[in-house]
């Protein structure tokens, strides 16, 4: 691949690097081929973490959708569990009252049709406010949407839940694989939207929406897209989670708790990037779910967002956008 050239003449791993990682250099490009190794030789080095990172690959999605509309529109969404936890709902939904043995291959994108359905009625009138406004009304609409699942409890199981979900995999291995390659592949798809004209625009939205609606550009219509590329990734993440657990219950998929997750763990990675998100979620669910477990099921929680208050204080951007560039200042030339 590398000996073979583009039209334009650049190599081609040349300019496939350059579109998704911004013109890094050699160091840079190493550390990616390093963690990638990382991630898929997990299972013969680190096999007993395989099932919290399966799970970080999930939160590593959510992370994500959640990212390339608030992180990169500064449009901060407090309320993102409600199109996680309504795709997974609707998986518990279709399996519990219409056929136990339902197949994914229907489940998923019924699913994520569900999370898109959330998605525009969340979109369409608060994408035009400003101010705090869409971040109070995201908040409200997952409170609504998780009294619903109460009120209707014959359907939804109530705060018991639905259990009837059938699982991915019970092997472990196999299971990690499962949630890592979609998670990769949407974590791609994303990073180059991100490097995209489209992210630049949405990156610029977040910096001055009113110079760019000056310039002539429709800025609803790309924070629309945006919220709605985003609800097809929580969609994902949604349907996939709900058979990782195997259940659906309002305090694992859907509370307030997994909204503030999630902007959570795009401020360790670091939001605007894509790529931190995912970096971010395996710390955040490590630290939630190995290393604070010290302290007590209460106490791993204070650890946890006190952790999150020190670097929205002292390391706004994350840690690694922060790593990014110290990796890209080494040698002193990023052309290198």
């Amino acid at each position: 691949m590398s000996n073979e050239y583009d039209r334009s003449g650049e190599p081609v791993l040349q300019r496939f690097t350059r579109e998704f990682l911004g013109e890094p250099n050699q160091y840079q490009i190493a550390a990616v081929g390093v963690a990638l190794l990382a991630l898929f030789t997990l299972p013969f080095w680190a096999a007993q973490y395989l099932y919290v990172f399966a799970l970080a690959s999930i939160w590593a999605i959510f992370a994500m959708g959640w990212d390339i509309i608030s992180g990169h529109t500064n449009y901060i969404s407090f309320g993102h569990s409600a199109l996680s936890g309504g795709a997974a709902y609707m998986t518990g939904i279709l399996v519990h009252n219409v056929n136990p043995d339902m197949a994914m291959y229907i489940t998923f994108p019924l699913s994520i049709l569900a999370a898109v359905a959330i998605g525009l009625l969340f979109a369409v009138p608060t994408l035009r406010l400003e101010g705090p406004y869409f971040s109070l009304i995201t908040l409200l609409g997952v409170l609504v949407l998780t009294q619903l699942v109460y009120i209707y409890g014959e359907y939804t199981g109530g705060e018991l839940g639905i259990t009837a979900v059938s699982t991915l995999t019970y092997d472990l291995t196999t299971l990690y694989y499962y949630t890592l390659l979609p998670m990769l592949l949407i974590g791609s798809v994303l990073v180059v939207v991100s490097q995209s004209n489209v992210g630049r625009i949405l990156r610029a939205i977040g910096e001055n929406e009113a110079a760019i609606e000056s310039s002539g550009i429709d800025t609803t219509k790309f924070k629309l897209w945006s919220f709605l590329l985003s609800a097809v990734t929580m969609g994902i993440g949604g349907a996939m989670l709900a058979h990782f657990y195997g259940n659906v219950t309002p305090s694992t998929v859907l509370v307030i708790d997994r909204s503030l997750e999630m902007v959570a763990i795009a401020v360790i990675g670091g939001m605007g990037t894509i790529a931190g998100p995912i970096g971010g979620a395996f710390v955040f669910i490590f630290l939630r779910d190995e290393v604070l477990t010290v302290f007590g099921s209460t106490g791993r929680w204070l650890a946890l967002w006190l952790i999150v208050l020190f670097f929205l204080v002292f390391l706004r951007d994350g840690i690694f956008p922060f790593i990014w560039s110290r990796i890209g200042s080494i040698g002193g030339d990023r052309d290198e």
